[in-house]
């Protein structure tokens, strides 16, 4: 496997001065997310600018009034033989007020084989929120899972056709594990040096830096997916009213007051304590020699939308107390920006 996925090159200066590289390069962050894909870039002053979109799409069958009124408000479309493909957050509007399900183009972090249009619907998805280069050879990174046991080679072909892509837009491209990039945008000021977790819908990525060197990296294939299918299984209720709810509503410092807030406390302790699980078997495989030596706690960052609801961090921190790891945590803590903290560190790496 390339060393693209897993580590990354030792910066030359201290962590504040690669962050305010990435504000002065014209250089691209792209997080692409089973859920979602973000796109990031250097806005005016020391502002970013991004675009994020629902990684899905929904189908309709194709009539001039459905054209219309689609048209109409707004929504990007894409005609797929006798059907209109709606993209992104549109696509997540349909299956609201239709009851349905959006087709997804990934699943378990990668691109799925289950979707016979996965490739040109992702492809036009990205295009909503990555513009093209404004010079040929501009710096792109994107992220990438780290690879699940026996799927390495589906995580070489997932790089490879999104490498190819964004060269084919004109990019210099560069691909990143996604844990990599939590420890890059939300850890400049410890010296890139702690545990940055993304949580997203397909899966969970967990990276342990030292001075930005990926000690370990590895991935859990349980995310927002396997909490939305297991809670409408429980609860006899559509994955998108589940996910919404989710979304919008949940809060982990209040008491579950019905079946669902119940499945919802449940299915997310059971992805913590698989995060953690694995994490201590590394640990314990890992020889003593190879592990860093710290002199102080070091924290823990969670990023993607799976750890936005209310109190999910202290949630989180409570499961890890019950953890035996061999260093000590100095804190739990949500990232600045969870949607957007995976694409941030993919720009960090690209401009610097």
């Amino acid at each position: 496997m390339s060393e693209d996925y897993t580590t990354i090159q030792k910066p030359d200066g201290e962590g504040a001065s690669q962050a305010k590289a990435a504000t002065e390069v014209g250089a691209v962050g792209v997080d692409i997310g089973t859920s979602r894909i973000v796109g990031i870039k250097k806005g005016p002053s020391d502002t970013f600018d991004s675009k994020i979109e629902y990684n899905g799409f929904f189908t309709v069958p194709f009539s001039d009034m459905a054209k219309n009124t689609i048209e109409k408000n707004g929504m990007n479309y894409r005609k797929s033989g006798d059907y209109l493909a709606v993209l992104g957050s549109g696509a997540q509007e349909f299956a609201a007020f239709s009851s349905g399900e959006m087709h997804r183009p990934m699943q378990n972090g990668l691109l799925t084989s289950q979707e016979e249009q996965a490739l040109p619907m992702i492809k036009d998805i990205i295009k909503l929120v990555v513009d093209k280069p404004k010079k040929f050879g501009d710096k792109l990174c994107f992220s990438v899972p780290a690879a699940a046991p026996g799927y390495e080679s589906d995580l070489v072909f997932h790089a490879a056709v999104f490498r190819q892509f964004f060269a084919g837009l004109g990019y210099n491209t560069k691909a990143l594990n996604e844990g990599t990039a939590v420890v890059l945008s939300e850890l400049a000021e410890e010296n890139y040096t702690g545990i940055g977790i993304s949580m997203g819908a397909g899966m969970c990525n967990v990276c342990f830096s030292f001075l930005s060197v990926p000690v370990i990296t590895y991935s859990v294939p349980k995310g927002g997916d396997y909490i939305d299918q297991s809670v409408s299984r429980i609860v006899s209720e559509s994955m998108n009213k589940v996910r919404v709810i989710k979304e919008g509503e949940l809060d982990f410092t209040k008491p579950p007051k019905n079946r669902m807030e119940q499945a919802f406390h449940v299915f997310y302790e059971d992805l913590i304590e698989s995060v953690l699980k694995t994490l201590t078997g590394i640990f314990a495989k890992t020889p003593a020699g190879n592990m860093p030596k710290f002199q102080k706690a070091i924290p823990v960052v969670l990023a993607g939308g799976t750890c936005m609801p209310n109190g999910f961090a202290a949630k989180f921190d409570t499961v890890l107390k019950k953890v035996s790891l061999p260093i000590e945590i100095s804190e739990v803590r949500t990232a600045k920006d969870p949607l957007r903290a995976t694409a941030k560190g993919c720009l960090v790496y690209a401009a610097s």
